[in-house]
């Protein structure tokens, strides 16, 4: 049974998101500085989830259903064919966690913070739930609504990082339009409470997440995500770049967590299926 409180938030900050992308798009920022003016990308639409989504144009085709290596697939995650430079920290920690996805992952005795405890996904991590996500694009900032969560982003536009931002799980996100197809999410201030992603990446207060958002058509939204976390990984690194297909009914069904559902998961569904059968 959903958190009937969950879904209310959630209807109330759509219906608040709606009113405010009723506003005129006006004076847009590049970078931090100048006033770019009404000629830049619309991203309105509801965005599917990136589990479900297909490389871009001219990209390597992935391996399985999910490619979160640079190089190879999730499960290559921690081995040399993974192309991710962790430092010895970092690998040693993430050879350590069960995460849901990838080689190690297990339903049982799971590590994941978000199962256990209902913490927030973060970011890029937000991007692995199979839910939708929607834009608000207002002339001082984009909105991003997650079903999933339920959480959203709020992006400053024409504007600067804090010079010591108090670490969060979502961080703080500025942005900025390039020519007439892409945005641009600088995100740092992050915690280091949650993974980079669902196979159990760690990563540290360092963190800078850089986002591309690239509107191919009416119906393709395409993500680049770029990590650079100098305390947990030697250089920086990127995802692969994804296709998103638009969909339809955002918000219809909201995904709060509750660790009480979880907990009846486990018991109902995952201890049945790990739990070797009597003899």
């Amino acid at each position: 049974m959903r958190d009937r409180f969950g879904v209310s938030i959630g209807v109330l900050l759509v219906a608040l998101a709606l009113s405010q992308g009723l506003s005129a798009q006006s004076a847009l920022p590049q970078g931090t500085a100048k006033n770019q003016g009404t000629d830049h990308v619309d991203l309105s639409g509801v965005w599917g989830n990136l589990g479900g989504s297909v490389p871009a144009a001219g990209a390597e085709q992935p391996k399985g259903p999910y490619m979160m290596s640079p190089k190879g697939t999730m499960q290559d995650a921690g081995t040399p064919a993974d192309g991710v430079p962790y430092q010895p920290w970092a690998m040693k920690k993430l050879l350590a966690e069960r995460p849901p996805s990838g080689p190690r992952a297990t339903f049982d005795s799971s590590t994941d913070p978000n199962i256990l405890y209902c913490e927030l996904y973060g970011v890029p991590r937000i991007y692995n739930s199979p839910s939708k996500f929607k834009f608000v694009q207002t002339p001082e900032a984009v909105y991003i609504l997650y079903e999933y969560g339920v959480v959203w982003r709020v992006v400053w536009l024409n504007r600067k990082h804090s010079d010591d931002p108090d670490p969060s799980y979502m961080g703080e996100s500025i942005g900025w339009y390039e020519g007439k197809d892409t945005f641009v999410v600088d995100s740092i201030g992050f915690n280091d409470k949650t993974w980079l992603d669902s196979i159990g990446r760690p990563h540290s207060e360092k963190l800078h997440v850089i986002e591309r958002f690239r509107r191919l058509s009416q119906d393709k939204l395409e993500l680049g995500i770029t990590i650079d976390d100098p305390g947990a990984y030697t250089v920086s690194w990127s995802y692969p770049t994804r296709t998103v297909a638009s969909a339809k009914d955002f918000a219809r069904e909201v995904w709060p967590c509750s660790v009480r559902e979880n907990n009846e998961f486990n018991e109902s569904v995952e201890k049945p299926t790990t739990t070797p059968g009597k003899k």
